[in-house]
């Protein structure tokens, strides 16, 4: 099957949702892989499921808070219809002699449509076609009618069983719970709804386990939605490096490099960018962005554009005067064996708790051999390992439960994972009579999708040697 990433707007007639509809790359098949996401989920879950969308749209529930806020969607909705507006709740009736899907959103308001753009919404006939058109629901409803809608669907099924989603641990023994997002809030209310129908006690279970067993792999369009977000974000950064001469603080690199990505990606940034010079890299989730760049300094860059609903994470550590000092060399091409040492091991069936082991011991293996040997010294605020080496991806940008407990899950093809081993610390090196001493934070990161003998590095053709990034900083900058 020949797959095309698209960006091109739904239309309908002279109204374009693109906007509140993701097709995923799929165009006309978008509508058959949602529904069939869908239906593997009934198969899997037999029992009524009722899943809720995002309840906000930009500012969320900070009022006037729009800076960096579009509407993204709760991934558990968008991988199943596409849909990206807020206020929207999906039913799924396995078995039901009536429609076994519903789509709830709100009622049409043109009025609002003026001031934030246009939504599908129950009312107009038109907004119904092309929501049932693009999203194969065959039902939509309006949302202030789900409670009652909800009480009747449950009452005609012979097993009283409910499934939502919810975020919780599954495998440790202590019981750990994100009770402060809209899922919770969901649960709470589909709980409160069983009470008055005096359904039964446990009758209400998470689905989330079987979701991420549908949702992690990745399909073809997914991939190829991947790749494109990886070739943005690559080329962004190459010309970020042409130009790095003229950037002497934080922002500017920050602002040079997001509008790189920007102006080629309608669907935003895959997260907020870090840009850390010198001591600044040793915070991991450093975001402040706005201290000046030493001539000397190490400068880690951790960032990524999204290509429809999938991402690039990258990680990559440059030398702001375009050259690495020889500690900073050593000590970067330490973390690239680590980093490469994890690419030839990913496949599926090894665990990323395994992943770990190989990193961090190929790391400090590195460092024992080629800088401690050499009469370097360091001061790190961790022992061993500062994070792990890989997360998961795919709607989300971390993806999976957000305990990490599929870490000693055995990695299935499809999964895509990043690869970032990095080194943070105080170093001093004594070499041909100069002493180099530094505050270094160096990550490098890639994304990697499994496969069932090893792993395709789809983050390949963004340069990471040293070579690579001294030769791009170098090149002469165009007028």
């Amino acid at each position: 099957m020949h797959i095309k990433s698209s960006g091109s707007a739904v239309k309908k007639g002279k109204k374009i949702y693109s906007g509140i509809f993701r097709d995923g790359g799929a165009g006309s098949r978008a509508k058959s892989r949602f529904r069939k996401r869908r239906r593997d989920l009934m198969k899997k879950e037999d029992r009524l499921i009722v899943l809720t969308g995002v309840p906000y749209g930009p500012g969320q529930e900070t009022t006037w808070a729009y800076a960096h806020a579009p509407t993204y969607q709760e991934p558990t909705v968008m991988y199943l219809t596409g849909i990206n507006q807020s206020e929207v709740i999906l039913l799924l009736d396995p078995g039901s002699k009536e429609s076994d899907e519903i789509l709830f959103v709100r009622k049409k308001d043109p009025k609002k449509e003026f001031w934030d753009g246009i939504r599908f919404g129950v009312g107009d006939p038109a907004s119904i076609r092309e929501v049932k058109r693009v999203t194969g629901v065959k039902d939509v409803q309006d949302i202030d009618d789900f409670d009652t809608i909800f009480r009747k669907r449950l009452a005609k099924r012979k097993k009283k069983q409910v499934g939502t989603f919810w975020l919780e641990s599954t495998k440790s023994g202590r019981r750990r719970t994100i009770k402060t997002d809209h899922n919770w809030k969901f649960k709470k209310r589909i709980e409160g709804l069983l009470r008055k129908v005096n359904a039964p006690k446990g009758c209400l279970t998470n689905i989330m386990q079987s979701h991420f067993e549908l949702r992690l792999p990745l399909d073809a369009y997914d991939i190829a939605n991947t790749r494109k977000a990886q070739a943005i974000t690559g080329d962004a950064f190459k010309e970020t490096l042409n130009n790095f001469s003229k950037f002497d603080n934080e922002y500017r690199v920050q602002g040079f490099l997001e509008g790189q990505m920007l102006m080629n990606s309608p669907y935003g940034l895959s997260f907020p960018g870090i840009i850390a010079a010198g001591h600044n890299a040793t915070v991991l989730h450093y975001m402040k962005n706005d201290d000046p760049i030493g001539k000397g300094e190490l400068v880690l860059l951790d960032f990524g554009v999204r290509w429809m609903t999938m991402h690039a994470d990258i990680s990559r550590t440059v030398p702001a005067s375009g050259k690495f000092n020889p500690m900073q060399r050593i000590l970067y091409e330490v973390v690239l064996e680590a980093q490469l040492a994890v690419e030839k091991f990913a496949c599926a069936g090894v665990t990323i708790a395994e992943l770990n082991d190989r990193c961090w011991e190929t790391l400090q293996r590195g460092l024992d051999e080629k800088f401690y040997a050499l009469g370097g010294k360091s001061k790190m605020a961790y022992k061993g390992r500062p994070h792990g080496v890989s997360h998961l991806m795919g709607e989300q940008e971390h993806d999976g439960d957000p305990f990490r407990e599929y870490g000693v899950e055995p990695m299935k093809p499809g999964w895509m994972i990043s690869n970032e081993p990095g080194l943070y610390g105080k170093f001093r090196w004594k070499h041909q009579g100069r002493v180099y001493d530094e505050e270094i934070g160096i990550r490098i990161e890639d994304n990697l999708l499994i496969t069932k003998t090893g792993c395709i590095n789809l983050s390949k053709g963004i340069p990471k040697r040293v070579s690579e990034i001294e030769r791009l900083m170098a090149r002469p900058r165009r007028k």
